[in-house]
Formats: C-alpha cells, structure tokens, sequence
C-alpha cells in the first residue's frame, strides 16, 4: 500500500502519528529536505516518535521513508487530473467536447491505477484464479456489471464463474464454497453490511479471497487473502456517474484476465478458439 494513502487514512494512528500524518500531507515535497530531528521538531514530537511512525508505514527506516514519499510525489505530479471524476462535464459543453473530457478522465484513472499495481501480487492473484475450481464474484449495483464482463471472458477459456450476488441467493453460494474455490468482492467504498458479513464468513471457511476495493484497511481487506487497491477519486454521494470507480474495475479484471491467459496461454488461445468455430457452427478441417 501506497504510503500516501496511509498518511490520508490514518488508521489505527495515535494522536502523536496523525500529526506528522497531517503535516507530511500539508507540506508536501517540503518534507523531503527535513531531516529526521527537524521533521520531529516541526511536528512537536520526539525522534523516536518519527522512527516507531516509518516502522508502522511498513518501512525500514526514515531514509526510506523520504525515498518513498519521493517517488510517489513524482508519480502524483505527473498524473496531475484535469477532469473532475464526479463531474466530468459542465452543461455549457458541446457534445464533442463531453466527449474529450471523458477521455481525459478514462487516460487519467487507468494511469493511476496502474501504479497502484504491484508485480508480486498479480502473480500470485493469477495463480490462485487459474488454480481455483471454481471462482465466486460478489459485486453489487454497476459493480456487477463489471464483474459479468470479467465472467464471459473468463467462461470462454473454461473457467467456472459465479456471480454470487446475482439472485441474491449469497447465502447459498457461500454455504457451497470451499478451499478449493476462490472468492472475488468488488466493493468501492465497502458500504455492504452483507459483503462484509460474507467475507468474515468465508475466510471461516479458509475460502481464498480477493478483494478489489478503494477502501484500505476495513472489515473487507482484513478478511481477505489478496487486495487490490483501486485510486479512490469519487465521492460516495455526489457524482454525475460511476465513471472512475467502474474504469479502475474494468482494467483491473482485465489485466487479471490476461495474466491467467498468459499462464497456458497456447491452450487458452486453442481454446477460444473452437469455441468461435463451436459457435459459428464451423468444423475442424
């Protein structure tokens, strides 16, 4: 997890550690040229308080704190958004002009999911799909949209995928799950009393789950054994659409798709390939 993120999210921060939270974000690149007594100066704490603060962002020391918080500053600068992902457009534009606003927006949320990405777990998320007998989604509202695209693809090189909460019959799937199977939840801002409640039930159960979520550190995440952080850009409440979430989702299971297709990929290429002939009623010369 990104350690920007952290910084915003506070969780499980003491009094003293939303502080230096608070003034690394108000700050910015400022911080970087602090030294570790300066920043502890600034924030009214101690040296010590700053080192047990880097530990608990993951990070071995202050110097790679300073890196980190570097690099992902250079990331943030070069995203900078020109489209306001809850509200794209204004009624003033033309037709043609909505439609470069919403390019803007789908260039900008893919990029910046994309760093949020990591090699390692993409891997092991692949390995655990591909692996899995069979594969349960739970997804609500235009989420499940998402999920329903990700299920045909998946359908096509022979995978076995359920959307779970598609006749809200939830319940009767997660009775069925085992060890064997996998579980996906697709859940923004992980508002569901019943996804979370799922989750907690699954991981009981010792059921793989993977969740893909903008919400870090929940009942959702803890319960999970992969997590795939999405940018969290809209607000929950006031927004023309689900444009950013369900952009983030899309290229996300995507890409998922295609590590499990490059895992056999002649195969999953042979694959799809009679079932187009299948389909298309063609024989096999």
């Amino acid at each position: 997890m990104r350690v920007l993120d952290q910084l915003e999210e506070k969780e499980g921060f003491t009094t003293n550690e939303k502080s230096i939270a608070e003034y690394v974000i108000s700050e910015k690149e400022n911080v970087l040229y602090l030294t570790i007594q300066e920043l502890a100066q600034k924030t009214y704490t101690s040296h010590s308080a700053i080192i047990r603060f880097v530990q608990k962002l993951g990070l071995a020391g202050y110097k790679e704190f300073t890196i980190k918080l570097a690099q992902e500053f250079q990331k943030v600068n070069k995203q900078e958004k020109k489209t306001n992902p809850n509200y794209p457009f204004t009624p003033e534009e033309q037709p043609i002009e909505i439609a470069k606003e919403l390019a803007n927006l789908m260039s900008y949320v893919v990029e910046k999911t994309y760093h949020f990405l990591e090699d390692d777990t993409l891997e092991n998320v692949s390995h655990l799909i591909n692996d899995s007998e069979r594969i349960f989604i739970y997804a609500l509202g235009d989420s499940q949209i998402r999920a329903k695209s990700f299920q045909n693809k998946m359908i096509k090189i022979n995978k076995y995928v359920v959307i779970a909460t598609e006749l809200s019959e939830w319940s009767y799937h997660s009775k069925n799950l085992t060890p064997s199977d996998c579980a996906i939840f697709l859940s923004y801002h992980v508002k569901s009393k019943e996804l979370i409640r799922e989750a907690s039930y699954l991981a009981q159960k010792n059921v793989p789950i993977l969740s893909i979520t903008a919400a870090s550190n929940n009942a959702l995440t803890s319960q999970s054994t992969h997590t795939i952080l999405v940018p969290n850009e809209e607000d929950k409440f006031s927004k023309i659409g689900t444009f950013s979430s369900q952009i983030s989702f899309e290229y996300v299971l995507n890409t998922i798709y295609s590590c499990i297709y490059k895992l056999d990929y002649d195969r999953y290429k042979q694959s799809l390939i009679d079932a187009a002939r299948s389909v298309s009623g063609e024989k096999e010369e």
